[in-house]
């Protein structure tokens, strides 16, 4: 089973990700903030991760920054999540070194085929 790690601050977003992957059959773990979801990332190693990009602290994008710095873990696909205008440009996506965008609120449809775009091409 794939798991996939969403880190958001806002409960609610966590809530519902998290049962419509689990729902879509996928081992799902939250964190609710940056520095959560790198240590999460490091400890539970997930398949994919789910990162809001505004959160306090550590923003999405330093995180995914981070990441994917880290030869240990660069190689786990990161999608942005945010209502935020900056994860619909291109170039920043390309700066932080996301692999993928989804913009919130996203229908149900959409996170599963977005995560399955990342989980099933690592399958074949």
């Amino acid at each position: 089973m794939f798991k996939v790690l969403v880190v958001d601050d806002e409960e609610g977003f966590l809530q519902i990700i998290q049962v419509v992957l689990s729902r879509a059959g996928y081992d799902t773990i939250v964190a609710s903030d940056g520095k959560e979801g790198l240590e999460m990332t490091y400890s539970h190693r997930p398949d994919v991760i789910i990162l809001d990009d505004m959160m306090p602290g550590l923003t999405g994008g330093e995180v995914c920054i981070h990441l994917k710095n880290d030869q240990k873990v660069n190689h786990i696909p990161v999608i942005m999540y945010s209502a935020g205008a900056k994860v619909r440009n291109p170039e920043y996506i390309r700066k932080i070194g996301a692999d993928g965008v989804l913009f919130k609120p996203s229908l149900p449809g959409e996170i599963i085929e977005t995560v399955a775009s990342f989980t099933n091409a690592r399958v074949s």
